[in-house]
């Protein structure tokens, strides 16, 4: 099986001894164990979307906000502010640490700034795909 987004060629390689893979060009990769685990809560997806999408680090209130907006399909101001908290919180303490842990990004936890890392670009043929469905 072989993705093509933009100049990044996504392979999924079956002979690693740890099972099936994801690699690009780069020879980059990740197991699938990983994969799908990176993209089994919409949170974590929704913070690789809007960082592939602004392709720059952005701060926790900005994916904040994003997901906020996203998972109430209204602005920010016009959802309750203990939902805002308890996703900011989530964000801090849970699913930006995991995406650190696997190498997609990079957690400034002190300026609350996230950080994509060239590893973001492969999970994005995948994002690209669940997001048309």
């Amino acid at each position: 099986m072989r993705f093509f987004i933009r100049t990044i060629s996504i392979y999924v390689t079956m002979d690693s001894p740890n099972g099936p893979e994801i690699r690009n060009t780069q020879m980059e990769h990740l197991s699938f164990d990983t994969v799908f685990s990176l993209l089994s809560h919409r949170r974590r997806r929704v913070v690789l979307e809007l960082l592939l999408t602004h392709d720059r680090a952005l701060t926790l209130r900005d994916l904040r906000n994003g997901i906020v907006e996203k998972e109430h399909g209204a602005e920010i101001v016009a959802v309750n502010n203990d939902q805002v908290k308890q996703t900011l919180v989530s964000l801090h303490h849970i699913h930006i640490p995991v995406l650190a842990e696997a190498g997609l990004v990079i957690y400034d936890q002190d300026r609350m700034i996230v950080e994509p890392t060239e590893k973001i670009g492969l999970l994005e043929p995948l994002l690209s795909y669940s997001s048309n469905k």
